[in-house]
């Protein structure tokens, strides 16, 4: 079982329909309708509202006008309208958020402090409509008072139970620090996703499976949905963004991939995703990590500019498959052993890489093996937090053994490793999704 924890495998199956979304219809175009034929209903006098028995419904019929609850798959119709909307929004919008640099010292407590500065109900509102540029409501009035105070609370007690993690032993840490990333993604999703509003309409469970005798985390596709996938839902962009640049990829053809795939993937694949696991991944699994150096600069070109993409260190080459998919139709070269990518500005958005920022602000990409499906770095903790805590509570002796570095030293200090990782890397990420900075630790501060 100890050795099945690091090991590297995964699997996709992508063979399930698409129970979330769905072009049935034009949603756009069957509301104008609706809407237009709503109002020549209302202008029309009783002696004509009577030939239709004073009924709207039959007279939104004759104009071939129904209301949309009635049209073939409307929930999932809307839902794509909505996805695609919101989208759309993000990326002509050009907003970023402000970056802030952590002095090292103290990086820990000042990480706690901004994520404190969230739990007040009106600066919730605030955030809700400045990240969630769309939200098939009137965006004036955004979420309820009472919507923003729960959400206030489950921010207070993921913080709580957050640093009760801290201060506990890693015997516990799993278990504690999952649950406050559940508490934590409640906020996530209300805040950024464009199809939810309310945490009353959540699916109650954890949107993913663990699989107990092989060590092993299950989403997408037909496993139920739930928090995770709900969390997921909530990156309709990526935004790629340090003290230097930013730009926004469009998460629609990964959202709806995850939506007929299912993921397999073990611990050890997880783990060589993140960057600040890179060298210890590479040193103590003797095998290579799937992150690669990103640099991005601004080239001129002619009267206007272009992206540069630089992936690589010169000695580990990305995978060529990946590589080829995540940037499909963008001209490639080869400088010194580096991959070069030159991308237009109206065209950064098409970009289907995984590129992850690290706690230092750098650019990384990955080589994604679950292309098309691009998981954002937060959900991959919470699937890592989620596989530890399953292990703790359902295998006390094997996770004991590895505490008390009774098993291979190495499967020890990764596992240490990623959860000194987790105690700073989190709260940057989750300050990145719900509030209005994009924090870093400032090693020149």
């Amino acid at each position: 079982m100890i050795k099945d924890l690091l090991a590297d495998e995964f699997e996709s199956n992508s063979v399930y329909p698409d129970t979330m979304f769905s072009a049935a219809f034009d949603y756009e175009a069957a509301a104008a309708k609706n809407r237009a034929a709503k109002e020549r209903w209302g202008a029309l006098d009783k002696t004509n509202q009577a030939e239709f028995s004073n009924q709207l419904h039959r007279y939104l019929d004759s104009e071939g006008a129904a209301d949309l609850k009635d049209l073939p798959e409307s929930n999932q119709v809307r839902n794509l309208y909505r996805l695609q909307n919101e989208i759309k929004a993000q990326i002509d919008s050009e907003q970023s958020f402000r970056v802030l640099g952590i002095e090292p010292f103290n990086a820990d407590q000042s990480l706690i402090q901004l994520l404190e500065h969230l739990e007040n109900s009106t600066y919730i509102r605030k955030l809700y409509r400045l990240r969630k540029l769309t939200t098939g409501r009137d965006n004036k009035s955004g979420i309820s008072e009472e919507q923003a105070r729960i959400l206030r609370n489950c921010i207070r007690q993921g913080r709580d139970l957050f640093i009760s993690g801290q201060n506990g032993s890693l015997m516990i840490k799993p278990l504690v620090w999952f649950y406050s990333l559940t508490a934590y993604a409640y906020a996530c999703i209300i805040l950024n996703s464009p199809v939810r509003y309310s945490l009353e309409t959540l699916p109650g469970s954890h949107g993913l499976n663990y699989l107990p005798e092989q060590i092993k985390t299950q989403f997408g596709g037909p496993v139920k949905a739930g928090t995770f996938s709900e969390l997921f839902l909530s990156f309709p962009i990526i935004r790629v963004q340090n003290t230097r640049l930013s730009f926004v990829q469009s998460m629609e053809d990964s959202i709806r991939a995850f939506q007929t795939t299912r993921v397999t993937s073990s611990c050890g694949t997880l783990l060589s995703l993140l960057p600040e696991m890179r060298n210890f991944y590479s040193l103590l699994t003797g095998r290579p990590s799937r992150v690669h150096p990103l640099d991005v600069t601004q080239i001129p070109e002619g009267r206007g500019i272009k992206w540069e993409f630089q992936i690589g260190d010169g000695q580990q080459r990305p995978d060529p498959a990946i590589f080829e998919r995540a940037f499909a139709g963008f001209p490639k070269s080869e400088r010194q052993g580096r991959m070069i990518i030159s991308v237009s500005p109206g065209e950064l958005y098409k970009v289907k890489a995984a590129i992850y920022t690290d706690l230092k602000g750098r650019f990384w990409y990955v080589d994604n093996p679950f292309f098309p499906v691009i998981l954002p770095e937060l959900c991959v903790h919470f699937l890592l937090a989620n596989a530890f805590s399953s292990i703790m509570r359902y295998r006390p002796g094997p996770w004991g053994d590895i505490l008390l570095n009774e098993v291979e030293s190495d499967i020890a200090l990764l596992v240490r490793n990623y959860f000194s990782t987790f105690e700073t890397k989190v709260p940057i990420l989750l300050l990145r999704h719900l509030s209005e900075f994009s924090p870093y630790i400032d090693s020149e501060a």
